[in-house]
């Protein structure tokens, strides 16, 4: 069958192109002077666009690894050592192309490079045991690196060996038992109800004026993200139904939230025309704004709580959630958490339900404040 290349109009990758709908996907490269080129065709599966994208990938590597050695077992073999696993594991993971998911993975990557390799990249896989990643995190202890930076350790390596096990080289997963205690840093929330209406009322007395950040920390205010806040585009807002949704999240899930009618009306007033991001950089129109560090300090100047920033505004949304008596389900789904720990099992995260609950409720706790 002929392939046409002009089918094939959006990147994914080097050498990997997608079609219109993104069910078929051409591979080209080359190994030495010989070119490749290989058309994968998802038409007829079931799956979105994601999971194709993301089998397009996994099914490119393995083409091209197939050329260059005749057959991928010599590569996904039961004595791969762990430094070419993770080298694998890197380059066919899903991590979504906008800027903070690729300097995620850079982060990762380097942090994989620094503190792991070196102690166990020479091992094959088979061989790991949960005693080589204790050491690993008593090591990255002893030269004072944090508890946060000791966990990383596990959030890099535990998906690795999971994925170790679905490709049958293991049986079981060596960080599988291992705990990293981080101490409690948070501090409790006094009277969160009466703080989150003098945030409320800070929030639109300094910027009465200014429709741009009023709106901004509003959605602060319903427990967003910075990086939620800041990224977000024009196109994923729904004024027909009331509702917002964020492609990408820290949990790599797609969540919808439903759009409060105060923020509404703010954005239809500084809404124009051909704009990408909804907080839109002042300097470069293609671009979102990075800083809003100065308006921060307005508001903890007009609060006199040097603790206030967009994070601790979510610790006063979950804590006056909970004092109101919101249900807990509804709080996970408000602030966009996909762990219910044992709810888990049977419920999936009612973001959207979460966020009109939530919503309701910090109106209610507003309401004399207009």
């Amino acid at each position: 069958m002929a392939i046409y290349e002009n089918d094939f109009t959006h990147k994914i990758d080097t050498g990997l192109k997608a079609s219109k709908g993104y069910k078929r996907f051409l591979y080209r490269f080359k190994i030495g002077d010989k070119s490749y080129r290989k058309v994968f065709d998802y038409s007829d599966k079931s799956w979105d666009k994601k999971t194709r994208t993301s089998k397009a990938k996994a099914d490119s590597f393995k083409y091209k690894e197939e050329k260059k050695h005749g057959t991928t077992e010599s590569i996904i073999g039961e004595n791969i050592k762990v430094n070419e696993f993770v080298k694998q594991y890197f380059e066919t993971m899903e991590v979504s192309t906008s800027y903070s998911g690729n300097k995620w993975l850079g982060e990762i990557q380097s942090y994989y490079k620094r503190y792991i390799s070196k102690e166990i990249g020479s091992i094959q896989v088979k061989d790991v045991r949960q005693l080589h990643i204790k050491n690993i995190i008593l090591k990255i202890k002893n030269i004072g690196l944090s508890a946060r930076s000791q966990k990383t350790t596990l959030e890099i390596l535990n998906p690795i060996f999971k994925s170790a096990i679905a490709n049958r080289i293991i049986l079981y997963n060596p960080c599988d038992g291992i705990t990293v205690t981080r101490p409690k840093t948070k501090k409790k929330v006094q009277n969160p109800s009466a703080l989150l209406k003098d945030i409320y009322n800070a929030i639109v007395t300094t910027f009465k004026d200014d429709m741009y950040f009023q709106a901004l920390f509003l959605f602060a205010l319903q427990g967003r993200r910075k990086s939620e806040i800041l990224t977000l585009k024009w196109e994923n807002i729904d004024f027909n139904n009331n509702q917002y949704t964020l492609p990408v999240t820290k949990n790599g899930e797609e969540q919808t939230y439903m759009l409060p009618s105060s923020i509404a009306l703010l954005l239809l007033g500084i809404q124009s025309n051909n704009q990408i991001y909804v907080f839109e950089s002042p300097i470069d129109s293609s671009k979102h704004i990075q800083n809003i560090k100065a308006q921060t300090n307005k508001l903890k100047k007009a609060l006199k709580n040097p603790l206030f920033g967009v994070h601790y505004l979510r610790n006063v949304v979950v804590s006056a959630m909970a004092e109101q008596g919101v249900n807990t389900t509804y709080l996970s789904g408000a602030l966009g958490h996909s762990n219910l720990i044992t709810m888990e099992k049977y419920v999936s995260v009612p973001y959207t339900k979460g966020s009109e609950v939530a919503n309701q409720t910090i109106e209610a706790i507003t309401k004399d404040s207009d």
